[in-house]
């Protein structure tokens, strides 16, 4: 799976979970405010109509007689309007007794699949049968509803109806007390209304979902804004890679500056990829350069011999001793090769002793004296405390007597070398200082490099391979020091070796 689509999965994820949650919390807390307000919604609307209607049918006794208008009245006063909400009573065959404009035109099937839903709340109305009417011809009609009414809800049967309706219209002062028993309190109806709690349910429902789909679209958009942001370098990093399997070196392009982990880790990438490529090269230039250094000595060897096989040259003592200094000559260069070699890989044994590096210093001075003085070039060692160091002593004097030739090398008749001591704080320092010509400051970080010249056009033979200070810094850093140069043209050079104070 693709990182930018794992991304996006997971920004996904991350976004449904928190959507769920925050239903869950705001759900809690808008159900219980809903509830609160419901309940209040109820008992307003139950206690002040069912109420009012059982007062009307105690008086009455029955729904009979413009109930409809008084349910229209009572529905306005509560705030209803009966034109769009649904209120009505019902009995308990959920026919309508009495309904709004807007009930009447559902029938009781519709009424009870929207009770059994919840969508309509029923409230029972309740009328207390306990008042016994006295006799009078105002009242002959209502007493006669109220038997009806009495056969209705089953309290007496059919016969006794008749009976009663007969006895009324024979004999008005004859009233019976049909309901005077245990049981006055009864159900004449039961009160429907529509139920606000659930309409607010839906509309809250649908609002959620419309949120979610708008959240979730937000979501992808920005979760792909964000990981085409995240996924862009790395994809650039991974076909950079590639190349570079292939041995294809090429940086990546960076559009702006910035400080984020990708743009730090493109320009740590860069200069890796940078680096390579200059080991590349210098991989390159060495096996180059290592051809051409064991050409010279080798062709010269080759021309000497077929001369002697083909008797075009006599085989002369002269002659055997210039075969045999191209054969040192061959063989030192494959010894500083191997050195250089085994130093890189950790692997240099040094056989260290205490010694007094004062009079490796000394030593190294007086072999060069001679020469220096030929080439009028004064050496001067201003070295005379001493310091004992654990070296390797033969080591020791290879390193410096790599800086001195080549400081011999390139400095003019009339300069001087200077060897002195600082002691430090933290280290003591060993100085070569020259006021020779001076190395220009874009070759100073070649010039520990194998086969690096700085004067290429001179002769190649009587310079050298160009792996004596290549040796010798590996040399240093295998004694767990450090050499720095630094240089200024016609001023001088300062070779300088740091050795830490344990």
């Amino acid at each position: 799976m693709r990182l930018q689509l794992k991304i996006i999965l997971s920004f996904f994820v991350f976004i449904f979970l928190s959507f769920i949650a925050s239903y869950i919390t705001m759900y809690v807390i808008w159900q219980k405010n809903v509830e609160e307000r419901n309940s209040l919604y109820r008992e307003r609307i139950s206690l002040s109509i069912s109420e009012t209607l059982a007062m009307y049918y105690n008086s009455r006794g029955s729904f009979d007689g413009g109930f409809e208008n008084v349910l229209v009245n009572l529905m306005t006063n509560v705030g209803l309007d009966p034109e769009k909400d649904s209120v009505g009573v019902i009995d308990s065959n959920f026919e309508w007794i009495i309904a709004s404009p807007e009930a009447i035109k559902q029938n009781k099937s519709l009424v009870k699949n929207k009770i059994d839903s919840n969508e309509y709340l029923v409230y029972p109305i309740m009328v207390d049968f306990e008042k016994i009417y006295q006799p009078d011809e105002k009242l002959i009609d209502p007493i006669k509803r109220r038997i009806t009414e009495a056969f209705r809800l089953g309290f007496i049967t059919a016969e006794q109806a008749n009976i009663m309706i007969t006895e009324i219209e024979e004999n008005q002062s004859s009233i019976l007390n049909v309901f005077n028993n245990p049981d006055n309190l009864k159900l004449v109806g039961s009160l429907v209304f529509l139920n606000e709690e659930l309409k607010l349910e839906n509309k809250y429902f649908n609002l959620l979902l419309i949120s979610f789909f708008i959240i979730i679209f937000i979501s992808i958009v920005v979760a792909y804004l964000i990981s085409r942001q995240i996924a862009s370098p790395i994809k650039k990093l991974t076909n950079a890679t590639l190349k570079i399997s292939e041995g294809i070196f090429e940086p990546i392009e960076m559009k702006k500056s910035s400080n984020s982990e990708f743009s730090l880790l493109t320009k740590s990438f860069n200069s890796m990829t940078n680096r390579m490529q200059e080991i590349q090269n210098q991989r390159k230039q060495l096996f180059s350069d290592i051809a051409h250094e064991l050409r010279n000595p080798l062709t010269v060897l080759r021309i000497n011999i077929e001369g002697i096989l083909d008797n075009k040259i006599n085989p002369s003592e002269e002659k055997f001793e210039q075969i045999n200094d191209q054969i040192i000559l061959l063989s030192n260069l494959v010894n500083d090769l191997s050195l250089i070699a085994t130093s890189e890989a950790g692997e240099l044994k040094l056989n260290k002793e205490m010694v007094d590096i004062t009079n490796e210093i000394k030593e190294s001075v007086d072999s060069f004296t001679e020469s220096a003085n030929q080439n009028k070039i004064k050496l001067s060692n201003e070295v005379s405390s001493t310091l004992f160091l654990d070296i390797d002593r033969s080591r020791i004097k290879q390193i410096f007597a790599n800086i001195l030739s080549n400081a011999l090398k390139y400095i003019n008749p009339g300069d001087e070398i200077l060897i002195k001591i600082q002691d430090e704080k933290e280290s003591h320092i060993i100085k070569f200082i020259d006021n020779g010509p001076g190395i220009s400051e874009d070759k100073l970080d070649k010039i520990f490099e194998r086969f690096y010249k700085i004067d290429s056009s001179r002769d190649r033979n009587y310079f050298g391979s160009g792996l004596g200070l290549a040796i010798t810094k590996q040399l240093v850093n295998a004694h767990g020091w450090d050499i720095k140069v630094k240089s200024k043209i016609n001023i001088g050079t300062e070779f300088y070796i740091i050795i830490p104070k344990i």
